[in-house]
């Protein structure tokens, strides 16, 4: 069984969405940022291949990893996501985001080489843009080489907050090659 949750969290000036598919193994199924539940759950049912999501409360856990991480905390995850739900160029671009430093930011380029594919950027940015679990797989700290955001699979607005947040919580501001530039 798969179930679901969903809330809106205030950012301030900007409103972001928790809404989180998974099952009673601590696996996760899909993540959506979005705050408007029925577009969230729309998406997640889409990567889960499933119609139907059991209605349930968070798990005290997890509710608190994503909202620690949605406020640009570094989260030590005892939730995984099933990497199984794409492309195995998808599933590799996913793990290995999962190495991308707190506080950091990578460029697509730059995951590309990580990958052993030079010249793969836009195969990246694609992998990226179809993440189901952003904040658990943190595709939000990859940029485009020249330091603009790029995309995301969630709202622009809350990308670049992110890295603000999490630049200014890192004990490690200073390695971020290029978040400064979008502070």
């Amino acid at each position: 069984m798969i179930y679901w949750a969903h809330e809106v969290v205030d950012l301030g000036n900007l409103l972001a969405g928790l809404g989180v598919a998974w099952d009673e193994t601590g696996i996760l199924h899909a993540v959506s940022l979005n705050p408007d539940d029925e577009a969230a759950r729309a998406s997640a049912q889409k990567t889960t291949l499933q119609t139907r999501f059991s209605e349930s409360s968070y798990p005290g856990d997890l509710l608190h990893e994503l909202r620690a991480a949605l406020h640009g905390e570094d989260v030590s995850w005892t939730w995984f996501p099933r990497l199984k739900t794409g492309t195995v160029f998808q599933e590799r671009v996913w793990q290995e985001l999962m190495h991308c430093p707190h506080g950091e930011t990578w460029s697509y380029s730059t995951l590309a080489r990580r990958l052993g594919q030079n010249g793969a950027s836009r195969a990246v940015g694609n992998a990226c843009g179809r993440n189901p679990y952003p904040l658990r797989v943190p595709c939000h700290r990859i940029i485009a080489a020249n330091g603009t955001l790029g995309g995301f699979t969630g709202d622009l607005e809350v990308k670049r907050w992110l890295l603000r947040r999490e630049a200014t919580l890192s004990q490690d501001h200073d390695s971020s090659r290029d978040g400064i530039g979008l502070l």
